[in-house]
């Protein structure tokens, strides 16, 4: 997992609860540093591991973290990745562009990442299926990016985003609706 992900995992967690909470986390994974450099890749365990652990001391379970994460980082991902969006898109547009786009990117300038594949159907003017595939297993975690750009492109009152499979599995399909 790319180093900009733990660093924005970092700030989530701070701006949820505190950075006692940050360090008490990464300590309780039983990871080295609660620092990681932003363009290093880091091994997936450890990922799985700060989640795993925030489940346990939250009692909230990880898919639900995942979820709560993806919609954080929706922002961050936008300023980011700007330069690919073009004037008058929405939630759906966005979403059928980003692995061309937005993966795509990655892929060339980060070397070693694996962002997830994401198959994407228009079945209606208004209405996607979203294959995800990742060995990580974080389908949630799309589904919390999906909810996070409806909140983005103010659309959150309009948009109904429903995982029709388990979110842990190597392929998830997700059904993204516009009202």
């Amino acid at each position: 997992m790319h180093g900009s992900i733990f660093n924005l995992l970092k700030r989530f967690v701070q701006t949820q609860y505190d950075y006692s909470t940050w360090l008490k986390l990464v300590e309780l994974s039983g990871l080295s540093s609660a620092d990681f450099d932003m363009n290093e890749v880091y091994p997936d365990a450890q990922i799985y591991a700060l989640v795993g652990q925030a489940a346990s001391m939250t009692g909230i379970p990880a898919e639900q973290l995942q979820e709560k994460f993806g919609e954080f980082l929706v922002p961050d991902l936008m300023l980011v990745y700007k330069r690919y969006v073009q004037p008058g898109w929405g939630t759906l547009e966005m979403i059928e562009n980003t692995e061309e786009a937005m993966h795509g990117a990655v892929r060339r300038d980060a070397p070693g990442t694996r962002p997830p594949v994401l198959h994407v159907t228009r079945l209606s003017d208004k209405e996607l299926e979203v294959q995800y595939e990742s060995e990580r297993r974080m389908g949630a975690l799309a589904v919390g990016i999906i909810r996070g750009l409806a909140t983005y492109f103010d659309e959150v009152d309009e948009i109904e985003v429903e995982p029709l499979t388990r979110e842990d599995e190597e392929k998830v399909i997700i059904r993204v609706r516009q009202r």
